[in-house]
């Protein structure tokens, strides 16, 4: 299992880097995301089911997303989501951003990949943990780039 966590400070308002985080913003964090088409229950909610379509390189993955946790208060924001990705991997994620000041927002990120069976769990093994950690690194940056533009 592989399991990340890390925290960053962004100069936004919570409010604009909250809305990145809202189903019809998706592809501006998530580039790789072609589509995310809405299944069941209510955009931005709790239960929510989404089919997504992911491409990496020349590969395409489809999968169910489903939103286990959202909250939406004034001082907090918060969303958790997870899916199996090809038979092999149970990810889950969450985004947790706090309001620091009008102007600046602490940005939370943590997760975890599990194999499901003995394939997903020797590539997780495999993996190298510099490149892991660099790809939600370069997902926050993201993030904070895009929040910043707009303020």
């Amino acid at each position: 299992m592989v399991k990340w966590k890390e925290e960053m400070l962004i100069e936004a308002p919570i409010e604009q880097v909250w809305s990145l985080f809202q189903d019809e913003q998706i592809q501006r964090i998530m580039p790789k995301i072609e589509s995310h088409e809405l299944l069941e229950g209510k955009n931005d909610a709790t239960g929510a089911k989404h089919a997504q379509v992911y491409t990496e390189g020349k590969q395409q993955q489809r999968y169910i997303v489903e939103t286990l946790s959202y909250v939406d208060e004034p001082g907090r924001k918060y969303r958790e989501t997870a899916f199996v990705m090809g038979q092999m991997f149970k990810v889950r994620y969450a985004f947790t951003l706090e309001k620091k000041s009008a102007q600046r927002t602490r940005f939370v990120y943590e997760g975890q990949n599990k194999g499901m069976n003995v394939t997903g769990k020797m590539m997780l093994l495999a993996g190298s943990k510099k490149a892991a950690r660099n790809t939600v690194l370069n997902f926050m940056n993201r993030v904070k780039d895009q929040a910043e533009r707009e303020n």
